[in-house]
């Protein structure tokens, strides 16, 4: 939890309740989530929450790479806590039993031309799979 309170204040957000409370979320969850999933399990905590509220706190969370934005064949957005230690550019394998989310650091698969002259800015990469628990 600390390296994420770091992370937020480095990144002059504030150490809110709810804040913290989302964070705490997914660290006892260890799974992805919905936005809706999370408003409901937040809502028991903080009377006053709203969806939008959830909604902003979790695109914070994105942008500063607390959280991940996780694509489902449901075609619904879901969330999950991207536990890599250092900035370093990474990407996740999401188990589509129990949703627990890896990460794998590697990445050389975008570094060789691509055809059309194009020059890659960024990219995503999302795999599917089963973890070991799972399988």
């Amino acid at each position: 939890m600390e390296e994420f309170l770091k992370k937020l204040k480095i990144n002059k957000l504030k150490c809110t309740p709810k804040r913290k409370a989302v964070i705490r979320l997914f660290l006892d969850e260890k799974r992805y989530l919905s936005p809706d999933e999370i408003f409901s399990l937040i809502k028991k905590e903080f009377k006053k929450a709203s969806l939008p509220s959830v909604y902003r706190n979790l695109e914070e969370l994105c942008d500063i790479g607390i959280l991940l934005k996780v694509m489902r064949p449901d075609r619904r957005l879901y969330y999950a806590l991207c536990g890599a230690k250092k900035d370093a550019h990474h990407h996740h394998i999401i188990c589509v039993k129990c949703g627990k989310i890896g990460e794998f650091p590697d990445c050389d698969l975008f570094n060789k031309k691509v055809s059309g002259g194009f020059k890659i800015l960024n990219h995503f990469l999302q795999l599917d799979g089963l973890c070991k628990e799972c399988r």
